[in-house]
């Protein structure tokens, strides 16, 4: 019988890694220590196989929307499942449905704490304004401080 040919399989370095999903290598290191990563070794070098690649692409997902990383391990497991995934598919389905309920409330409790905030705002810009309007900030303060805040945030998710 003719022996079957088999490509060898494309690995990928740390560096490479980092680089296409913007994380560190100590994140990737994290991982790794929380058994989420199972990179081969070559001497001391770490050497990612396609299935590690797509468990940091599960991982890195997870973790955008908030799922901790027990969650995430959970979905991780059922992967070795043989039942094509639908295992997995359900634990996933489920454990989304339960971050968007949470994420929900999660933006009601914001939505609820801004309005009474602006309502407090109002409250004491008109006791100030009429007062002493000499200490009411001014509305180009406000602008000056978001514009700043808002520049900082985008950097800083240029930076992940």
């Amino acid at each position: 019988m003719p022996t079957e040919l088999r490509r060898p399989e494309r690995t990928f370095t740390i560096r490479q890694l980092c680089t296409e999903f913007k994380a560190t290598p100590r994140a990737l290191r994290f991982y790794e220590d929380k058994g989420l990563l199972t990179p081969a070794r070559d001497g001391m070098n770490r050497v990612y196989s396609y299935k590690d690649r797509a468990r940091l692409i599960l991982i890195l997902r997870g973790k955008r929307v908030g799922l901790s990383l027990q969650e995430i391990r959970e979905i991780l497991e059922l992967y070795g499942e043989h039942d094509e995934a639908m295992t997995q598919n359900a634990h996933s389905l489920k454990k989304f449905r339960e971050k968007i309920v949470d994420l929900e409330q999660q933006r009601e409790d914001i939505d609820g704490a801004i309005s009474e905030l602006r309502a407090a705002c109002e409250r004491l810009e008109k006791h100030l304004a009429a007062k002493r309007p000499d200490l009411l900030p001014k509305a180009a303060d406000y602008d000056q401080m978001l514009r700043a805040r808002l520049d900082g945030h985008a950097e800083s998710l240029g930076a992940k």
